[in-house]
């Protein structure tokens, strides 16, 4: 499988799910989810407005991905850090969107941010920044800039898991 070069125009794409970062038991995790393509574009969208520096945000659902949640919408938020090298949701933002979602009783379906120059892989900062058990963590890599990719991954208690991208 190759990974998802996003090209809105092409066919749907699947983000291998052979690799795992860490061995061991599975997290129990849908190991794929369908992500809409118009939600995919903005994500794409969002990472290179918010070049060179690291973009982020929330992906709503109307439930968690490993319990069939459907991804409804993207919230772009402001990366405080202002920084190629790490992200940090606004505070006030975030406490924002989240008050929308819980109160429209929907989920954190997905937190988002950008690698502008490696790989769309979890970082140990990423893991250690991991604080939404059920929700999926999506990188955009912007390292080849002209090629954006696109991964998930399901972190919970010390497990990586990648999570295949269904794009629909």
């Amino acid at each position: 499988m190759s990974d998802p070069v996003l090209d809105p125009t092409g066919p749907a794409v699947h983000a291998p799910s052979d690799r795992q970062v860490d061995a061991g038991a599975p997290t129990g995790v849908a190991l794929s989810a369908c992500l809409p393509a118009q939600l995919l574009q903005e994500l794409i969208d969002w990472t290179r407005a918010g070049y060179p520096n690291e973009a982020c945000g929330i992906i709503e659902g109307d439930g968690f991905a490993r319990d069939g949640g459907r991804a409804l919408r993207f919230h772009g938020l402001t990366n405080k850090a202002a920084s190629p090298l790490r992200y940090l949701i606004d505070p006030d933002e975030q406490l924002r969107v989240l008050t929308a979602i819980d109160e429209a009783d929907q989920q954190v379906w997905g937190i988002f941010h950008s690698h502008v120059r490696s790989a769309a892989e979890p970082s140990a900062t990423d893991l250690g920044l991991a604080f939404y058990p059920g929700s999926l963590y999506l990188i955009c890599s912007l390292a080849d800039e002209a090629h954006p990719v696109v991964h998930a991954w399901a972190i919970e208690d010390g497990r990586v898991d990648e999570v295949t991208l269904e794009v629909g």
